[in-house]
């Protein structure tokens, strides 16, 4: 390992080295979304919203709860994140039609115009991050990553 990364790991067991990894792994890809989101005024949260909403719930809608299993947040913070959707006239909030209690999110046209703007360059830059990966070992370590998700959950 290289000497500027040996550092954020001494006395550290393996495990609480992989937690670090993570962490640091996830902070510099998330750098590099941001920096493509910004540009429309998107963060990462907004867009995995945005992208659940449009391919998940479609012209029917999805329940606020679904988006909240979906990202794996609490009820409170994903209203906090759809209010400022709303407002910013990226998502609608209708009741059901046989619940009144139930909300519906969809996205606008707007919203949907917009995933559609940042889509191309979002992608060219996942996969450019990716490219710095080992493909051969990229389904091994996504299938551990996915059981210990399904574990921790």
């Amino acid at each position: 390992m290289d000497n500027n990364i040996d550092i954020y790991f001494e006395n550290q067991d393996e495990k609480s080295k992989l937690i670090y990894t993570i962490g640091l792994l996830w902070g510099k890809i998330s750098s590099r979304l941001d920096e493509i989101l910004q540009k429309e005024k998107l963060n990462i949260s907004k867009f995995n919203i945005l992208m659940i909403i449009k391919h998940t719930g479609g012209y029917d809608g999805i329940q606020q709860n679904e988006i909240s299993k979906r990202l794996l947040v609490t009820a409170s913070n994903i209203t906090k994140l759809l209010d400022k959707l709303e407002k910013e006239g990226l998502i609608t909030r209708n009741s059901k039609k046989d619940d009144r209690r139930v909300k519906l999110i969809r996205i606008t046209d707007y919203g949907s115009n917009l995933l559609d703007k940042v889509w191309p360059e979002y992608k060219l830059s996942t996969e450019k991050l990716m490219s710095q990966f080992p493909s051969d070992k990229a389904f091994a370590v996504g299938n551990i990553l996915l059981e210990w998700l399904t574990n921790i959950n």
